[in-house]
């Protein structure tokens, strides 16, 4: 719901009347010729410049390119945006003189954390550092804790067949596979023995090469090690991080987690919330699941960005980044520091970063708050004063209450908007810069044009509250409802009240200027306090026909301004995307082979998850670990080249 495209009305004007010499003919005919020269040129260019770079011309010495070294996954490079990309963003064009093909094709590096929990040395090293970590010691008798440990640190040999999983399905993506092991032994790291390091794509990284504090090694808790993971030597400033009991089941590219024009491709369920709060701690902290460190990670975003429900990440490949973890680390270097600390989880009333979860919904807010701040400091601010007088606060509310008038008429009398979205043809123009879709994942929602869980039917008369209600039957209800599938920005509404998301100062023709440190306040309630209100803003911002995207960027394209919005946009840039997978629990044999049978026929699913979590009995155990090499021997049944071969 928005504006509607309407055409520019011309007024004709009588005029008086001029007398025509041959003089004034040739004159009048050279200039026409001219002017008539210079729109074709123009257009001829502005036709070649649309979205999908329809133009099928490349030229070898051409001056920009897409692959102008910017964005090669290597180094710090991708986060400097080039020449060409403000006007990527601004007007969702490319020009035709850009390089279509990229000189090398584009490459991340794949990281594994891997432990064999079976290997003896670990199970000293492990019980000798259990004895003296609090948590055991409340954690009950000898036989709980056994039963609790051995399914943590179990291993199937899950990894041998993940890794045939990227072997067949991500040979045309990866650069370097990155094998994050424990030091169970001082220069001693634990590696499968069916692994042939001696092949140059498999790098074997200890712990010690990534951990900034070696005291907090040796480290059982995969949090601890994947809040140091953009440390690994040599990584590439993108990769994808996989656990061994993730599993590829269909061919993956580059795009599906990362591309020059489009950012970051995360996988999120709008449907499953992530509170805002503490998780309370568990009378046994070796009980402690996921959702603890996924809830403190919500609670420290909450405290920057505004307290929010964050949608759950998928059990899919993660798409993780060096720099942005760097960034992350050096605005909570104490949180780091602490989830680093501890070796098991649980510990430190499991206050824990989960580093997927955080970067990902990281990037989310700080897009969010680039375009916002750009509005505010360009846009809004039009005398680039640092103070907002009243024609300038005037603009803004003539445009949202012509927005909310729109909002509350009847459906068929609504006018919509008719821009075009950031994905809207994305497949073809990504085709044209030589960077092809796998077919696995789908482009849903992106960033640019919005954020993208903006609550449904959220009041702006008032704070979000924190906790749900009961209705009349009993029915428990969440505090906060988003948009949850992928609508349409057009199918999107929000009513803004001026007055609560303002205040009375900015909305008062009587108060002359507000000065430029009120003006900051009123952001920041705006943008983060009272976040169903700035993103009610960018929605309004986004929606308009005319503007779209260019609405909150400053309008001087050759301004440091610009230049310094389009860089934190490359930056930030993300879209949201879904694949088909699976998420299996093994329980029991019965229901193991039936669900088992069901993955194997489902040769659609993108990625699945299979996380063992059956009785440490060892006739139980004996019969699962059938049961499951035969699925995985069925599933992948060709060795990758990093496997020994044996005679």
């Amino acid at each position: 719901m928005a504006y509607i495209r309407t055409p520019i009305a011309t007024n004709v004007r009588q005029g008086r009347h001029w007398k025509v010499t041959p003089r004034c003919l040739v004159l009048t005919l050279s200039a026409s010729f001219i002017v008539f020269n210079w729109i074709i040129f123009h257009t001829f260019n502005a036709t070649n410049s649309q979205s999908s770079t329809d133009s099928s011309s490349t030229s070898s010495s051409t001056k920009y390119s897409i692959w102008s070294g910017s964005f090669s996954g290597d180094h710090d490079s991708f986060q400097n945006s080039p020449d060409w990309y403000g006007h990527w963003i601004r007007w969702r064009a490319l020009d035709a003189g850009f390089a279509e093909k990229p000189p090398h094709p584009l490459r991340f590096d794949i990281v594994y954390t891997w432990v064999n929990g079976s290997d003896p040395y670990l199970d000293d090293l492990r019980l000798e550092y259990q004895s003296k970590s609090p948590i055991f010691t409340k954690a009950g008798d000898a036989k709980t804790i056994q039963a609790i440990t051995t399914k943590r640190f179990r291993d199937m040999d899950e990894l041998r067949y993940s890794f045939r999983s990227i072997a067949e399905y991500a040979r045309d993506m990866y650069r370097y596979v990155h094998l994050l092991a424990t030091e169970v032994k001082p220069g001693q790291s634990q590696s499968p023995d069916w692994l042939d390091l001696s092949k140059d794509v498999v790098k074997l990284v200890h712990h010690t090469a990534i951990f900034e504090n070696t005291t907090h090694l040796p480290s059982f808790n995969s949090l601890a090690i994947e809040s140091q993971i953009h440390h690994i030597p040599g990584i590439s400033d993108i990769f994808m991080y996989m656990n061994d009991d993730v599993f590829l089941g269909t061919t993956m590219l580059p795009s599906d987690i990362w591309t020059p024009l489009y950012g970051f491709v995360f996988h999120m369920e709008g449907s499953l919330l992530v509170p805002p709060t503490v998780r309370p701690t568990e009378n046994n902290p070796l009980n402690v699941g996921e959702w603890s460190s996924l809830q403190y990670s919500n609670f420290l975003l909450s405290q920057r960005f505004g307290q929010r429900y964050r949608a759950y990440l998928a059990h899919v490949p993660h798409v993780l980044s060096i720099p942005m973890l760097k960034e992350i680390q050096g605005q909570w270097p104490n949180e780091f520091n602490q989830t680093s600390y501890h070796r098991f989880r649980g510990e430190g009333d499991a206050l824990d970063i989960q580093v997927s979860f955080f970067m990902a919904h990281y990037v989310l807010e700080k897009l969010r708050e680039t375009q916002l701040e750009s509005y505010w400091l360009h846009r809004l601010d039009q005398d680039k004063s640092g103070t907002l007088d009243w024609n300038e606060r005037e603009t803004l509310i003539h445009l949202v209450q012509s927005w909310n008038r729109n909002n509350q008429r009847p459906d068929s009398l609504k006018e919509y908007h008719s821009r075009q979205t950031m994905i809207d043809g994305h497949k073809h123009i990504l085709q044209r810069v030589g960077i092809p879709m796998s077919g696995s994942t789908t482009y849903q929602f992106a960033g640019l044009d919005g954020y993208p869980f903006l609550l449904q039917g959220a009041d702006t008369s008032k704070t979000i509250p924190l906790v749900g209600h009961k209705d009349n039957e009993g029915k428990q209800h969440q505090p906060q409802t988003p948009y949850m599938r992928y609508e349409k920005p057009q199918k999107r509404t929000c009513q803004l009240d001026l007055e609560f998301c303002f205040g009375n100062e900015f909305v008062d023709p009587r108060i002359v200027s507000i000065p430029a440190s009120r003006g900051q306040a009123i952001f920041h309630r705006l943008a983060f306090e009272e976040f169903h209100c700035g993103d009610c803003l960018l929605e309004i911002l986004m929606q308009h026909p005319d503007t779209g995207m260019s609405a909150w960027m400053p309008i001087d394209e050759r301004s440091e301004a610009f230049k310094d919005v389009s860089s934190k946009v490359s930056r930030y840039n993300y879209v949201l995307g879904t694949s088909p997978y699976s998420f299996l629990a093994l329980q029991g044999p019965e229901a193991a082979q039936k669900n088992l049978d069901s993955l194997l026929a489902a040769k659609e699913k993108a990625f699945f998850c299979i996380n063992d979590d059956f009785p440490d009995d060892p006739t139980f155990q004996s019969q699962m670990h059938g049961i499951f090499k035969k699925f995985l021997d069925d599933r992948f049944p060709t060795p990758s080249p990093w496997e020994r071969k044996t005679v």
